[in-house]
């Protein structure tokens, strides 16, 4: 995932692809099945479930982080925020309690909690971190 420029480029999103695919596609193929009996049926109810379905695989969100030699850019579904790698003083991790917190602290001392389906996993994060010069504390 290293291109020439040193960038680090990590997408997820919630909920399996393929799957929600298989079932729009099973929803498509029972449609036209039934269109044959009751027509009046499949527009009542299965038009609306497919656009539901459709809706729904469109408008997932994508969660992601773009890191840089310059930036960070940390995408939370349609929020996305944009930090200069030197007004960031160090990356902090917290482990204790019921969820992992991320944290990326600027100079300034305010913090950016980092979305948890965001991220990848956290030795790939520290490592990317520390490549780029930032330094990583675990709390």
């Amino acid at each position: 995932m290293h291109g020439m420029d040193h960038s680090y480029r990590y997408h997820s999103r919630p909920g399996s692809l393929w799957l929600s695919l298989l079932a729009l596609v099973g929803l498509i193929l029972l449609a036209a099945q039934l269109w044959e009996i009751m027509p009046g049926f499949v527009m009542l109810v299965f038009i609306p479930a497919l656009l539901v379905s459709i809706a729904q695989l469109v408008m997932t969100p994508v969660y992601g982080l773009f890191m840089s030699d310059r930036s960070w850019r940390i995408e939370a579904g349609k929020e996305a925020r944009e930090l200069e790698v030197d007004k960031i003083a160090y990356l902090r991790l917290q482990e204790r309690g019921p969820r992992p917190r991320t944290f990326v602290v600027l100079s300034d001392g305010s913090e950016v909690e980092m979305p948890q389906v965001a991220l990848p996993d956290p030795l790939v994060l520290i490592r990317e971190a520390t490549n780029r010069g930032v330094p990583v504390r675990h709390a």
